[in-house]
């Protein structure tokens, strides 16, 4: 079992060697080292803090557009309901202009039947009027064709005017 066992030359060399490269790594590469690490560590410090700050950016930016589509949807709501509002006035407004148009057409056709029916009376008072004169007139004529009965006919009429 040598293998467990030191041999003191071997272990004289070994600490030596690694003295040697101890004093070396130290003397020309462990300030490059450790300012290589400290550069590291501080990228990856910042790398973190830039990484936070974006989620916290990105936090508030999720927040405002919420907030923004809150008030877009709530500006829809506001538009359709002023739209809505709109359409109830036209259409309001349309059902009394349609009524008052109806409504005068409605009393410009009574007038005209009114005109109508008065023309149309008027014109059979006529017809009656002409009707009864030329009814009068043939009565006369027969009546009138004795002498008797005409004499007759204008004492009577003198009596009756007389007597007015």
């Amino acid at each position: 079992m040598e293998i467990f066992q030191p041999d003191l030359g071997l272990f004289f060399w070994t600490v030596l060697a690694f003295g040697i490269f101890l004093f070396i790594m130290k003397k020309y590469v462990w300030k490059s080292l450790i300012d290589v690490l400290n550069e590291r560590d501080r990228t990856i410090a910042e790398s973190l803090s830039m990484a936070e700050k974006a989620r916290e950016e990105y936090s508030k930016l999720q927040q405002e557009q919420q907030k923004l589509v809150k008030e877009t949807q709530d500006e829809r709501l506001k538009i359709l309901k002023l739209a809505n509002e709109e359409r109830t006035r036209i259409l309001a407004e349309a059902q009394q202009e349609a009524l008052k148009i109806s409504q005068r057409l409605i009393e410009e056709a009574r007038k005209e039947i009114s005109q109508e029916k008065e023309a149309a009376i008027n014109e059979l008072k006529k017809a009656i009027a002409t009707y009864s004169v030329e009814i009068a007139e043939m009565i006369l004529r027969q009546k009138l064709e004795n002498e008797k009965v005409q004499q007759s006919l204008i004492d009577q009429y003198l009596n009756e005017i007389k007597l007015n």
